[in-house]
């Protein structure tokens, strides 16, 4: 009764009320329908946002005096949050996910302002124009929600009730803890500006503290079962070179037209060249967790639970180095400094934020032959990650050694700017050739039983095809030059004794692999075998055979592909490599 006669003698403006809410709402509802109409996405971001935008009109109701104030300040918030979801999309063509999330808060500010000048384009500030100037527009009309103290509190109570309906649903009605009722009201509440990006960085901590616990968690990992070190009579250099956003496409080696590999070509006769190996995603840290790891596209959390590649190698008794011209900022806690710290030693070389195009990889060469040069240590590990063909693509290279700069072999489909990029990605490309070749070289001069394998983490396409023309890497639009890969071993005169593996090169080199079993490989190379090694997933094993090549999100099982049964098709590969040029060629050159 009390009710009902609050809510007939109680007026309250409701075409303000809903035209304040439709301020809000127009931060992230409207992508969010944008999405769904498009089918990129289903309907749950769009209803979340219907029902979390509710909670801006809280503090309207309670203050209304304030109305203009208040929706300027935080519509300013909603205003810039949004402009990350907008632009990401006008970039990628796809929504804003929290993998993305990750990615970014991964990257340091130098790698966040190359990506920034790769991908910026004029008509985005355009469209980001358009766009505010119709939040403005909307906010110059904003009236205040006048209404009675009575109606006030039941609008504030129901708007509250609104909002706090997941957590209260997981808590009250499902008995949850509350911690897991925290995290369904974050959920419900991410698709919504501002906390798509405020919830993110909260998840990106949380997992930040527990990457500190895995590297505590790691020491703390009993040694593998039946551990044999067949290889431990000798003193033994083994060299793990991770390269970066490499396309083994766009590698003379590989039979691309250009000379972007002079120097690995002119030693190719020394060379193991595998011309079928992919990497399971094309981001680096995921694909490090399964690379140097037990994980794979279908256990992608055994990182966690079980040695990793440096557990192994310092159970053969391996004096072990990480040498990296990664941009970490020092030695903060990353996924990729996570592994890096389970070595004995790092050498950080790229430290300052500001560091772009003065720090080339070239910088790695001193501390390499420094660690060679430790004669009283008897076996050696040492893993080179390469910032290698990384975008910014100009800044991978010095001026000096810009090798291509017009148009010649260049894909006519390309227009003055894309050409500029296209050219730098394979001036990267050559640079990575010196880069490489060099560390080979001092490797073979230093040390006489002794193995180097070089993979990129993964590719990245550069306009290689005239019906998609992007520069990047996208998992939900996956092509070949995102995942294919080059993989190469050199070894001493005295390992390929040990391995005996150039006598079977001819049939070991075409198999398909994904180096998410690399772990297996790099066992078998090293001689070392302990009771769960697989040696069907060793690609230089004799008793290698066909597993499935899955790329994608493990968090997604249903869309992951298996390459075997599904490969990329002819518009999703680079069409400017003539592929008979490419088999000829490395026919040639095995």
């Amino acid at each position: 009764m009390l009710l009902s006669n609050i809510l007939k003698n109680n007026s309250i403006s409701w075409s303000n009320f809903w035209f304040c809410y439709l301020f809000f709402f127009y931060f992230s509802g409207f992508y969010q329908l944008f999405l769904f109409l498009s089918e990129q996405s289903g309907f749950y971001g769009f209803r979340q946002t219907i029902y979390m935008s509710f909670l801006w009109l809280i503090p309207l109701i309670i203050f209304p005096r304030q109305t203009k104030l208040l929706t300027a300040l935080i519509g300013t918030v909603l205003w810039g949050t949004s402009l990350v979801l907008i632009g990401y999309y006008a970039v990628y063509g796809q929504n804003f996910s929290q993998s993305v999330l990750f990615i970014i808060f991964e990257s340091n500010f130098s790698e966040g302002s190359e990506y920034l000048e790769s991908y910026f384009s004029w008509w985005i500030i355009f469209g980001f124009l358009i766009y505010s100037l119709l939040a403005f527009f909307l906010w110059k009309k904003i009236k205040p929600v006048n209404t009675t103290p009575g109606m006030r509190v039941i609008l504030v109570v129901t708007l509250s009730f609104i909002i706090s309906w997941p957590a209260f649903n997981s808590l009250v009605l499902h008995h949850s803890s509350i911690n897991k009722a925290l995290h369904s009201q974050m959920n419900h509440m991410e698709p919504a500006a501002p906390w798509h990006l405020v919830f993110g960085f909260i998840k990106y901590k949380e997992q930040l503290h527990k990457i500190e616990q895995n590297l505590i968690a790691n020491k703390n990992l009993p040694p593998l079962d039946g551990f044999i070190n067949n290889n431990s009579d000798t003193s033994n250099t083994m060299v793990l070179v991770i390269g970066e956003s490499t396309n083994r496409q766009r590698m003379g080696l590989y039979g691309y037209s250009r000379n972007t590999t002079p120097k690995l070509e002119a030693m190719k006769d020394d060379l193991l060249i595998f011309d079928n190996v992919y990497a399971p995603r094309p981001y680096t840290i995921e694909t490090l967790e399964q690379v140097l790891t037990f994980a794979d596209e279908k256990n992608p959390d055994l990182y966690l639970t079980k040695p990793t590649l440096m557990n192994i190698m310092k159970q053969a008794g391996y004096k072990t180095y990480w040498i990296t011209n990664q941009q970490t900022q020092t030695k903060r806690n990353t996924m990729l400094t996570t592994f890096s710290k389970q070595a004995d030693k790092q050498i950080y070389l790229n430290n300052d934020k500001n560091q772009n195009s003065a720090q080339y990889d070239g910088v790695v060469l001193k501390p390499f032959k420094r660690i060679l040069d430790k004669k009283e240590v008897k076996n050696k590990f040492i893993v080179v990650h390469l910032l290698g063909t990384h975008r910014k693509y100009s800044y991978r290279y010095p001026e000096d050694m810009a090798y291509f700069k017009g148009s010649e072999n260049v894909p006519t489909w390309l227009n003055e700017s894309q050409t500029k990029e296209y050219n730098a990605y394979d001036n990267a490309v050559r640079y990575n050739d010196y880069v490489l070749s060099s560390l080979i070289k001092i490797l073979k001069g230093s040390s006489d039983n002794s193995l180097l394998v070089h993979f990129s983490d993964h590719g990245e396409e550069v306009y290689d095809n005239p019906q998609h023309l992007f520069a990047g890497r996208n998992e939900a639009a996956p092509t070949a030059p995102m995942y294919t890969i080059p993989f190469i071993i050199w070894q001493s005169d005295s390992w390929k004794k040990k391995t005996q593996i150039e006598q079977n090169k001819n049939d070991i080199i075409h198999r398909s692999y994904s180096t998410s079993d690399f772990i297996y490989t790099w066992s078998d190379l090293a001689d070392i075998t302990f009771n769960e090694f697989d040696a069907s997933r060793s690609m230089v094993n004799p008793a290698f055979s066909k597993h499935p090549i899955w790329i994608g999100d493990p968090n997604n099982p249903k869309k992951l592909r298996d390459l075997q049964k599904n490969p990329f098709s002819k518009k999703h590969n680079s069409l400017y490599v003539d592929q008979d040029y490419v088999s000829k060629k490395l026919n040639q050159i095995n």
